[in-house]
């Protein structure tokens, strides 16, 4: 099918911004000893090129998993092991054992920021393909493409923070894509790969399998129910068979979910604007509870909102309810469940951004929350300067795509959120926090941008159960 032009300059601009953001600093350049996720990277390469297989997720004295050691599946190590190899043939000083701890010259730096572009091939062309087969592109997909692939959030953390959040995004947008096109068994071997690369997919696992699993009730007769339901269980464990084949032992198994479920570290580090941290400026969980007892309390809240999206996506299931399911779902996960990371809010705003064609300016607005939101996180990596660029250009683009038709309180809450989050970043840039509170802004900003995603759950669950899809008037040019 031919790409029209205006999205062939999309591609073009959304691959120019991307490069732009990757001249800019990383996460912990030049902060010995443990640097930051750009050195994990590097030395999950590192280890992976010169220890067995066996050897990846165990303590040991050429492995010191507390040193940055391997916490995410089976695919991300392999993942690792590709791009390992492959910086052992242009400089083995990149993953010299030990030696090449905190390596940080200018060509590894290049280096490394390729493997970000050569892996971003699977998210792009997800989106791409997505876009391309979607009412023909209509404008409307235009900007999805757009939005996905050029969120600020994304193409910072990715790009400038760094990380490959983009494979395991890209692999969740390939099942979501063969799901539309009723392509069931390739959607559940796409989204098992998205599982095995980061388990923080887990977050759209419920509505994936309600969806599957309604698919499978609407085939005629019992016979086609099984066999349908046959094909989908039995290639999803093929998939998780052959990525976890090196570890099929007891203590292989033991030795990576240990890793990958990591119960110990609590409920959370780092301020989140999510349910816990918000809770905890009043009460004092962390004091009050061991971790044991709060992961209940996290499961316990995460299934009772999330169960009842799901249900009522396999009861009514179609792929605009799968998308809202996603996003309730998701935001869930993100609000209540254990030992969350500020840049989890990229797995909301993945089926948020592909909303866009039904709630459009609930879409661009929850965007750039999840991208305030990181505020403290962009200072951190000196990365500001990228992250303020990169939202005004995207709502110079929003606007050039919307016409936007809101009554006065939808405009009175536009323009509250808005000054709030430019009061707050400001305060956070410029003004000293007091003695006795050294982390104000940051909570504040945790807080505000909390009370956001409260505001978000509660409209697209009223979306969800009461299909009020385009309550907000917004057209697209």
């Amino acid at each position: 099918m031919e790409v029209p032009y205006k999205l062939e300059m999309m591609v073009l601009t959304t691959i120019a911004i991307k490069l732009g953001v990757s001249l800019y600093p990383y996460s912990g350049k030049n902060r010995a000893p443990m640097y930051g996720d750009y050195e994990a990277q590097r030395h999950w390469m590192e280890i992976t090129v010169n220890l067995p297989i066996k050897d990846w997720y165990r303590n040991s004295t050429d492995n010191d998993l507390m040193y940055w050691g391997l916490d995410y599946p089976p695919l991300t190590a392999y993942h690792s092991y590709i791009a390992g190899s492959l910086a052992k043939m242009v400089d083995p000083a990149f993953v010299a054992l030990f030696d090449s701890r905190g390596y940080e010259s200018l060509a590894h730096q290049f280096f490394m920021r390729m493997t970000v572009l050569l892996s971003d091939i699977v998210f792009f062309t997800s989106a791409l393909y997505f876009c391309i087969k979607s009412s023909k592109i209509s404008p409307k997909y235009q900007w999805v493409l757009f939005g996905i692939c050029s969120h600020p959030g994304l193409t910072l953390i990715d790009y400038g923070h760094f990380q490959y959040n983009c494979v395991s995004l890209g692999l969740a947008l390939w099942a979501i894509t063969f799901i539309s096109k009723g392509r069931n068994v390739m959607a559940a071997i796409a989204f098992s790969a998205a599982l095995n690369f980061k388990q923080m997919e887990l977050y759209h696992a419920l509505p994936i399998f309600f969806y599957l699993l309604a698919e499978c009730e609407r085939k005629p007769g019992m016979l086609y129910k099984m066999l349908s339901l046959a094909r989908i269980g039995i290639a999803t464990m093929a998939t998780f068979a052959l990525i976890w084949y090196p570890f099929l032992t007891l203590q292989g198994l033991q030795q990576v979910v240990t890793r990958v479920f990591p119960f110990n570290r609590g409920i959370f580090e780092d301020y989140v604007a999510n349910f816990w941290c918000t809770l905890n400026v009043l009460v004092k969980i962390k004091t009050l509870m061991e971790p044991p007892m709060l992961a209940r309390y996290c499961l316990l809240l995460t299934a009772a909102f999330s169960l009842p999206c799901g249900l009522h996506l396999y009861v009514k299931s179609n792929f605009r309810n799968l998308l809202i399911s996603m996003i309730n779902i998701s935001l869930a996960f993100f609000l209540f469940s254990f030992h969350v990371h500020e840049k989890s809010i990229l797995l909301v705003a993945l089926p948020v951004s592909l909303a866009f064609p039904y709630t459009p300016l609930a879409s661009l607005w929850f965007l750039c929350i999840a991208h305030f939101s990181m505020v403290p996180l962009y200072f951190k990596d000196d990365l500001i300067i990228p992250s303020v660029a990169m939202l005004v250009l995207y709502l110079i683009l929003a606007h050039n795509s919307l016409k936007i038709d809101c009554n006065r309180w939808v405009t009175s809450g536009l323009t509250l959120s808005a000054a709030g989050c430019v009061a707050l970043t400001v305060a956070f840039l410029t003004l000293p926090p007091p003695v006795m509170y050294p982390y104000l802004w940051t909570l504040l900003i945790s807080v505000w941008s909390f009370v956001h995603f409260a505001a978000f759950l509660s409209f697209f669950l009223y979306v969800q159960f009461y299909h009020t899809a385009h309550c907000l008037k917004v057209k697209l040019h």
